[in-house]
């Protein structure tokens, strides 16, 4: 009877079991495209019509404004059915023809590209389709002549003068070379499209995708990418900012809002929870028009925590599907940090105490780092708790800090929930991710004696 069931309604009855099956963490999948490559054949399904039912469950979503969820269960079915038109419509790709004539599923500045004749290659970037022979011979263009490598990297020595790579969402600048600037914006497309399906509400409105699943055709793309400067060396990443932020030597990536630039570096000392990490506080000061003074007065380890809560996104692979990730594991990111801070040391600052300090106050507390890792395990702890309780409340909470209109209370009223109640809540919390690592642990130590046996 299973193989009978419309294509959608299948994949829906295949992901409800996906959606509830991680207790501390949540599973998400990406949707293949040009910038992200995945391998999801070990999760296809029979190739029949489209269900009524399936619609009907993301309108329902959208009803409801649930922006995020619908975006995380088109991504499911486009992960499981990468030609669903419905699902990738919803996610905002156009099937438009390449230079060759194969169809892609793409952005609009992608099809854009493909309109004027490029081609995206996976080192390179956009390139013009009929130059791609001599760039992978080791040629590089420069004005009306083409050049070698080593000259290009001489032309590109400098920020000022550095390679720059676009993609539908980011503009990196680079001068390490052209092809670190296209690894770092694939990087940050991936992330991009888990960041939506936690909180979409913050780049589409439920209306426009409405508007996509009743069949309206995506259009247009972000006029105004993310910028990111990515510098060759921890050096020049110093040297160049220092004046702006004397603390610069301590950071290992920051987001600058009046600028609306993040600034990274490569080499052995990049992070990569430290992009993501700087990377999420530019997608939610930009994504939608934002108070310069957010969390100014209040609130303010919210915006931090979120921020820390995307350090611990991870590929989940598995059986080879690489469209895979995870957020908020037990052991991954700054929670077991927090877990132990609370836990071990006794470490905690009740929530109605920290709700009241807004960013110049946390900044100034010599428990800074302390209160980082609280901040992370709070932030991992309302998108997770009893399979997300609270992750409606705590949307609610940053999308009141960023228009500024955000009280100390606001996350009290916003759960229906007393700062006391949710502090319990929290140490219970962290004492079942703790448990439940245990198990994983014991169940791995079992394992690994059974294979040397």
């Amino acid at each position: 009877m299973l193989v009978l069931l419309p294509r959608l309604l299948l994949i829906l009855a295949l992901l409800s079991v996906a959606v509830h099956c991680a207790v501390a963490e949540t599973q998400l999948r990406v949707a293949g495209d040009l910038y992200t490559q995945v391998n999801s054949e070990g999760s296809q399904v029979p190739p029949v019509v489209e269900n009524d039912l399936a619609l009907t469950q993301l309108s329902n979503l959208l009803a409801e404004e649930n922006v995020g969820e619908a975006l995380q269960l088109a991504t499911r079915v486009v992960s499981l059915d990468p030609d669903n038109a419905i699902a990738r419509r919803m996610l905002g790709y156009q099937l438009v023809p390449g230079p060759d004539g194969t169809e892609h599923w793409c952005g609009g500045y992608a099809a854009l590209m493909y309109e004027r004749g490029n081609l995206w290659h996976e080192e390179f970037g956009w390139i013009k389709a009929g130059d791609r022979d001599r760039w992978e011979a080791g040629e590089r263009p420069w004005g009306k002549k083409w050049i070698t490598p080593t000259e290009d990297g001489e032309h590109h020595a400098t920020i000022a003068r550095g390679w720059t790579v676009r993609t539908d969402h980011f503009h990196v600048t680079t001068n390490h070379s052209r092809e670190a600037a296209v690894d770092l914006a694939t990087r940050l497309e991936t992330l991009h499209q888990i960041w939506r399906q936690q909180f979409g509400e913050f780049d589409v409105s439920a209306r426009e995708l409405q508007a996509r699943l009743d069949g309206k055709q995506p259009t247009g793309y972000r006029r105004k990418p993310f910028k990111v400067i990515y510098h060759r060396t921890r050096d020049q990443y110093n040297a160049a900012l220092l004046r702006r932020q004397p603390q610069i030597a301590k950071t290992l990536g920051i987001y600058f809002d009046r600028e609306r630039e993040t600034h990274f570096f490569a080499g052995e000392d990049q992070d990569p929870g430290t992009i993501y990490h700087e990377a999420v506080h530019q997608f939610f000061f930009e994504s939608r028009k934002a108070n310069k003074n957010f969390a100014r007065l209040a609130n303010a380890w919210a915006t931090e925590g979120v921020a820390c809560y995307f350090e611990s996104l991870a590929r989940g692979e598995r059986n080879g599907d690489s469209s895979m990730y995870t957020l908020g594991g037990a052991e991954a990111g700054r929670l077991p940090a927090a877990r132990h801070r609370r836990l071990v040391d006794n470490y905690y600052v009740p929530l109605e105490e920290l709700s009241s300090l807004g960013m110049l106050e946390l900044q100034r507390r010599k428990d800074l780092p302390r209160l980082y890792s609280q901040s992370a395990g709070l932030a991992t702890f309302f998108m997770e708790y009893e399979g997300g309780k609270y992750r409606p409340a705590f949307r609610e909470l940053l999308a009141a800090i960023y228009a500024g209109r955000d009280e100390p209370t606001t996350l009290e009223a916003a759960t229906g929930v007393s700062f006391e109640t949710l502090d319990e809540q929290y140490r219970e919390f962290l004492a079942l991710t703790k448990s439940l690592q245990q198990k994983t642990n014991h169940e791995e130590h079992k394992d690994h004696k059974v294979g040397i046996d």
